[in-house]
């Protein structure tokens, strides 16, 4: 494929609407599957989760001239975290409960997503609406290991099948139907030693996170120390210019749809280029057909930098990731751009890393538009400028910079199998599966002081 081949046309390049098209199956934070239970493990109790788990209430008489830490339950089981600090006369829904630490606090419009957890200790006193509902444990029930079973697929499924509503997004939970279903459980002890072995797994996948989070902080030290800072005057050697100036760009309408008649080609899509920096060949892509002039205008070769063109918010336009290898017959796929940086003034490597610049990103972000879904168009892409330097030191800053992507990409890669593995385990030993014995408790608390 060429630059005149990237140079578009009206037809190629006809504007799409950024309207979301309809979900063709739940996001992954929900399980719609029928929660059914096997045969009972030896020694286990069945009982219902009400046996396990009663509500509480604690009405908090709001003053107006008080504070009060407001709180929030992620989706995908991701915890209870603070949401906003607010006087009393701010809080517009009246009715507030307290909470307390080790409260096991449910969303009730979000726990088809996952929206639980255990409140923490610092958010002691914090306040929820009557939109949450807390759960104490009864005798009988360890606090980590229902940490731990909140996020089985049965438990899970519980819940979704406890919500009723019309759409994924509007479900209302019923709480006394929920305290109905049966669930299986081990004795306490065996509970602590179940508890034991995933704390210790999910240290050592908090402290892969850690490890990955502090490289991706020095290698925006170092991008802000390389690259020159918003509103500065430019280095002598450094040069602004518009995009299209350095790039020749396209925006692509390949779908994930099949139609008979065409060629069968592999698409990179959205979620490869906001999930990654780097496009290698041993990606997942999925599985499409393109027409031949498609194949011929939107088939990545190695330097070719995508990028998001449109997406639900403005501030996910932008993000963009480079072909670091060679692909065999990938082509940039729908709500996606391909620049194709000019071998006489940039590399693409390069480009990748001046299209992440803040100033560049805030660009993209004001003159997206839309409605449900933001978008650029591409008169846009003659407008934003990018800062480069000569190609001698362009090859520099990418290998300095590159040096630390590597790290992180190792660290992520190695995190992947260990959440998979971690999850596996879970599954076998809350559904009883798998069996611990006292000894490999105490290993499991050997291995997390090890972390």
């Amino acid at each position: 494929m060429t630059d005149a081949a990237l140079s578009y046309d009206n037809e190629a390049t006809a504007e799409a609407s950024f309207e979301a098209s309809p979900p063709s199956s739940y996001p992954p934070s929900v399980q719609p599957g029928i929660p059914t239970l096997g045969r009972k493990p030896e020694g286990w109790s069945r009982v219902s989760i009400g046996d396990l788990l009663e509500p509480v209430y604690r009405p908090a008489k709001l003053a107006d001239d008080e504070q009060y830490q407001l709180v929030t339950a992620k989706r995908s089981r991701g915890g209870i975290v603070p949401r906003a600090i607010l006087y009393g006369r701010d809080i517009r829904t009246k009715t507030q409960f307290y909470v307390e630490p080790d409260d096991f606090l449910i969303s009730r419009r979000q726990i088809s997503h996952g929206a639980c957890g255990l409140v923490p200790p610092n958010l002691d006193g914090a306040v929820v609406s009557n939109e949450y509902v807390a759960f104490k444990p009864k005798s009988g029930l360890d606090l980590r290991f229902l940490q731990h079973l909140s996020h089985s697929v049965y438990f899970q499924q519980t819940c979704f099948h406890s919500s009723i509503g019309v759409h994924v997004e509007k479900l209302v939970f019923k709480i006394e139907d929920w305290l109905e279903w049966e669930i299986d459980v081990p004795p306490m002890a065996e509970q602590r030693r179940i508890a034991d072995v995933l704390d210790a797994w999910d240290r050592a996948i908090a402290h892969t996170d850690a490890l990955i989070d502090a490289k991706r902080k020095r290698f925006n030290w170092l991008y802000s120390e390389l690259f020159p800072a918003s509103g500065t005057s430019l280095p002598n050697s450094w040069e602004a210019a518009p995009v299209t100036s350095v790039a020749a760009v396209r925006f692509s309408g390949v779908d994930k749809k099949t139609v008979e008649g065409e060629r069968p080609v592999r698409l990179c899509n959205y979620t490869d280029v906001f999930n990654n920096r780097r496009i290698t060949a041993d990606m997942p892509f999925m599985s499409a057909t393109a027409k031949p002039r498609e194949i011929e205008a939107f088939t990545l070769q190695l330097g070719d930098v995508v990028f998001t063109k449109d997406s639900e918010t403005a501030e996910e336009i932008g993000e963009s990731a480079v072909v670091a290898e060679p692909l065999d017959n990938v082509v940039c796929g729908y709500h996606l751009g391909v620049a194709r940086a000019r071998p006489d003034t940039m590399i693409g490597d390069f480009l990748a890393l001046a299209l992440r610049h803040p100033w560049v990103r805030e660009e993209f972000r004001k003159a997206a538009n839309g409605v449900t879904r933001f978008g650029l168009n591409l008169d846009v892409m003659d407008q934003v400028q990018v800062l480069f330097p000569p190609l001698d030191q362009q090859e520099k800053l990418v290998a300095t910079l590159n040096a630390v992507e590597d790290e992180i990409e190792l660290l992520t890669k190695s995190l992947t199998p260990l959440r998979e593995q971690k999850k596996g385990l879970m599954q076998k030993l809350l559904s009883g599966d798998m069996r611990l014995s006292s000894t490999e408790s105490l290993r499991g608390k050997e291995d997390a002081h090890a972390d």
